[in-house]
């Protein structure tokens, strides 16, 4: 299986890329809208990490879950121009519930 590769613009354009295929990021509105809506880093950084988890997990109740830790954690580090791979992206989410977990 192919490493899928996140990538994003200034502007909020946000591909997913995996072997030759390529296409636009689903912001997934449909599980929850932020405020500002859009894909870009910072302001609606937010939306920007449901959109990653809901694509990387293809779970989207887990997504829900824990996109907000995702975001505080990652997305709002990111700069104007980005690529972070699934790979990447579950590796932070394995640390984020092993930090909850040991918390409790």
């Amino acid at each position: 299986m192919a490493e899928r590769f996140y990538s994003g613009e200034p502007g909020g354009q946000v591909t997913a890329r995996e072997g030759a295929s390529k296409r636009p990021l689903d912001p997934r509105f449909d599980l929850r809208k932020h405020s500002p809506p859009g894909l870009a880093p910072g302001d609606s950084a937010v939306q920007l990490a449901l959109a990653l988890l809901a694509d990387a997990l293809d779970n989207d109740e887990r997504a829900l879950h824990l996109h907000e830790d995702f975001n505080c954690r990652m997305v709002t580090l990111f700069p104007k121009r980005w690529t972070i791979t699934r790979s990447r992206i579950l590796g932070y989410l394995n640390a984020i519930e092993n930090d909850a977990f040991s918390a409790t």
